[in-house]
């Protein structure tokens, strides 16, 4: 009887202990689904923003083009063509700016850090906002870390100079064989503790998205009117 309530005994743990892997397979499968459905929106996101840069931009230039070529056809004397092929420059001219920040080619020809010095050059001067750039970088970054450490740092120069309307910004970054940090702080105007929850917490959810999805973790000091600063660190990397 001691061995069949023994033996009973272990069924009853072996069962639990099944019981509760099940459980935290189903609830790390709802994380991952969880995760999925967050960076699936962040694409939607940048598609909407892309096309509304397309429409807003390009597509008003292409069409003052064509209403002045057609103009032109009918022999108006008060359209001249250097009108019409200033237009065109400048639909050409904003149509690779947006694909370079869709995939800039020197992201994938040269790598990070020449990428940055561009991002940071293309950022700052319009805005005429400073941002003093320091990085050590002691390890080759695969393609997708590369990737990484671009998106997230140009959507905290977005939000700090377009949101946070920030006048000086620091961005450090720092790569080893198992380590990637980056810092990101600014003198601009601050948010609340809990404004990175809203859902017009500043592209923050879509940042700490793509930093989960790499293992990864992302830390913001903030207090209205007293600068931001975001931490992102990803550990266990292996160059």
């Amino acid at each position: 009887m001691t061995n069949n309530a023994n033996i009973a005994k272990m069924v009853d743990q072996l069962n639990e202990k099944q019981k509760q892997i099940s459980q935290q397979l189903y609830s790390g499968n709802e994380q991952m689904r969880g995760l999925a459905k967050r960076v699936w929106r962040v694409q939607e996101d940048e598609r909407k923003h892309i096309a509304r840069e397309l429409h807003d931009g390009v597509g008003q230039l292409l069409t003052a083009l064509i209403n002045q070529l057609k103009q032109v056809k009918k022999g108006d004397e008060s359209i001249a063509l250097d009108e019409s092929i200033d237009l065109a420059r400048q639909a050409l001219s904003d149509t690779r700016v947006i694909s370079r920040l869709m995939r800039p080619r020197i992201l994938d020809d040269l790598g990070l850090i020449p990428a940055l010095d561009w991002l940071v050059r293309i950022m700052a001067e319009p805005e005429k906002a400073t941002i003093d750039f320091h990085h050590q970088v002691d390890s080759i970054l695969d393609s997708d870390t590369q990737t990484l450490a671009f998106r997230v740092i140009q959507e905290a120069l977005t939000n700090a100079i377009k949101h946070a309307q920030a006048q000086t910004i620091t961005l450090n970054l720092i790569a080893t064989d198992n380590l990637l940090m980056i810092k990101i702080k600014d003198d601009g105007i601050g948010m609340k503790a809990d404004q990175e929850a809203s859902p017009e917490g500043f592209g923050l959810g879509a940042m700490r998205d793509r930093i989960s999805a790499f293992g990864g973790q992302l830390t913001i000091i903030s207090q209205p009117g007293q600068g931001c600063e975001i931490k992102i660190l990803v550990t266990g990397r292996n160059g």
